[in-house]
């Protein structure tokens, strides 16, 4: 039985006992160094990344690349495991069994409508669109968003899928209460996709590729609505407030991570197995290698970039998938203002 079925606090005494049990990567130093002891210790613990793929995170914890630098600042970093979306993970976020995870900036949005305290510190230029967007099954008669008044949608409701179908529907003045919005998250979504129970899925990353690869068809893509819903970084509060040095020190080193990628992307596919469900093969192993090549570097967030977060939330809030207006500053954290203030900055 999946999590998800299970009771909510089922879930999340499920999710300490997983966090429990969980092992790190090679682990940083018990004891700081005289310099990283100026730095408050904290653990960093990140949403598992998988096998590779479209992250380099598998590639970091195969090598034990953030516990050694991480070490640096007086921080640790566990890998925990997780669903391959934000929103998914929620229970384990709220549990404190994940602190730290990626995804794009709608689940953040959406989480923190129910309270989740966890902030966005880093952010990045769009990228892998071609992987996002609206599927209908190949029987479908469904030929433009048009065509979805009336129908049933899945979508993860308050994030990246919500956030799509959203931005498609305005894009083809389509009001979103004429579409019926299943509420249903992607690893779940997949199954009543399959089956017909939905006449069409709001998507991406992997659930996309996947569903393709089977035979569904693109509707339109996330390239094609001009999205703000970019890829970030976010943590709780606490963590980031208490040593903000740590998470400069992990935009750092994602960056590093991802000119590596750009020069040698195979690195970063298949990190611990090139067999089984996880591996990747043939057109999916090719897509993934070219999406390594072309990763967006990672930054605090700018100007722009909090304009973006803002146009996301507004989105939402119109369309009722959170129930209030949430600020910018609410969502998003500088950690160079930050450290600047504890006088730590790098």
């Amino acid at each position: 039985m999946r999590l998800a079925a299970w009771p909510r606090r089922l879930r999340w005494l499920a999710w300490l006992a997983i966090f429990s049990t969980c092992k790190a990567a090679p682990k940083a130093p018990s004891q700081p160094s005289a310099a990283a002891s100026k730095y408050e210790p904290i653990v960093i613990r990140f949403s598992d990344p998988g096998n590779g793929g479209t992250s380099v995170f598998a590639y970091a914890r195969r090598e034990g690349i953030f516990e050694r630098e991480l070490a640096k600042v007086n921080a640790k970093i566990e890998w925990v495991p997780g669903a391959q979306a934000f929103s998914a993970n929620f229970d384990a976020m709220n549990a404190g069994a994940i602190n730290a995870s990626g995804g794009a900036i709608s689940p953040i949005v959406g989480a923190l409508s129910h309270n989740l305290k966890f902030k966005i510190f880093s952010i990045a230029d769009p990228a892998a669109m071609n992987q996002a967007g609206i599927l209908v099954p190949a029987s479908s008669t469904i030929k433009n968003v048009r065509e979805l008044v009336g129908k049933r949608v899945a979508v993860n409701l308050a994030a990246h899928g919500d956030y799509i179908l959203l931005k498609a529907l305005a894009n083809a003045n389509v009001p979103a209460s004429a579409v019926e919005r299943v509420n249903i998250q992607p690893p779940d979504a997949a199954a009543a996709f399959a089956t017909g129970k939905i006449d069409a899925w709001s998507t991406f990353g992997v659930f996309y590729n996947t569903a393709v690869r089977n035979g569904a068809r693109v509707l339109l893509t996330e390239a094609d609505i001009t999205s703000d819903d970019v890829s970030v970084t976010a943590a709780n509060v606490e963590i980031l407030d208490k040593n903000p040095a740590a998470f400069q020190e992990f935009i750092r080193i994602t960056s590093q991570l991802v000119d590596l990628a750009h020069r040698s992307p195979e690195l970063f596919q298949n990190v611990f197995t090139d067999k089984g469900p996880t591996a990747l093969a043939g057109d999916d192993l090719r897509l993934a290698v070219e999406y390594a090549r072309e990763l967006p570097k990672p930054r605090v967030p700018t100007a722009a970039d909090r304009g973006r977060v803002a146009n996301v939330a507004k989105i939402f809030v119109a369309n009722k998938s959170i129930d209030r207006d949430i600020a910018v500053d609410e969502i998003v954290f500088d950690v160079d203002e930050a450290a600047r203030r504890k006088g730590l900055a790098l």
